[in-house]
């Protein structure tokens, strides 16, 4: 791989201070390093060469801070890095750091997770006593309806009987009825009969006794 020289580099120098407005700093940097004798042709240099090749730094700066130990893939998750950490560190540091990143990362998404988790579960635990609070009150709906059912099917049992008992009261209140009719009827004929024979009686007395007055008259 070719290296930057140090003209080269003197020169992207030298432009960077005159697109910064550092006039004076650029003319005293440019007579001490010589930029008048330099053959680089100065058209053919863009501005904010300095700047993009100091990003250029710090992005192969990360990309080798974010290589494997073992492998020479980039990981899965990329971390950037702080220009002063890659000015100050060197790789090893600066994968540490990485490392010490990924690492903070994984325990909050660990932790996230978990809140995700306990979330979810929470919601399926709510879900699951709602579902069972709702078959609970359709089961106690039912039980209502079938204690209700058995109410009423007892109710009307019980109505049946007492409405038998009263027939029952009632056939037997006629029944005596008719036999104290009956029976009335009977004492009424004994009555007479026994009042007519009581006629009978005192008329065939009073018929003896006039009868024994007459003799005695003929006597």
């Amino acid at each position: 791989m070719a290296s930057i020289t140090s003209v080269e580099l003197n020169y992207i120098l030298f432009r960077y201070l005159q697109e910064s407005g550092f006039t004076h700093t650029a003319f005293v940097f440019g007579y001490e390093a010589g930029i008048n004798k330099s053959p680089i042709d100065g058209n053919l240099v863009p501005p904010g060469t300095l700047i993009r090749f100091v990003q250029k730094g710090f992005q192969y700066l990360e990309m080798e801070a974010n290589l494997s130990n073992v492998e020479t893939d980039v990981d899965e998750d990329f971390s950037f890095l702080q220009p002063l950490d890659v000015i100050t560190k060197d790789v090893n540091e600066l994968q540490k750091i990485i490392k010490d990143k990924k690492k903070n990362q994984q325990e909050a998404r660990g932790k996230e997770l978990d809140r995700e988790l306990e979330g979810a579960s929470g919601c399926i635990k709510a879900n699951e006593d709602k579902g069972r609070d709702k078959k609970d009150k359709e089961l106690d709906k039912e039980h209502e309806g079938a204690s209700g059912h058995v109410k009423d099917k007892e109710e009307k049992v019980k109505g049946k009987k007492d409405k038998e008992k009263r027939d029952g009261r009632e056939r037997d209140y006629e029944n005596g009825k008719d036999r104290v009719e009956k029976d009335n009827k009977r004492f009424k004929r004994q009555h007479e009969e026994l009042e007519q024979q009581r006629n009978d009686y005192l008329s065939r007395k009073q018929g003896r006794h006039q009868t024994r007055r007459k003799c005695n008259f003929w006597g």
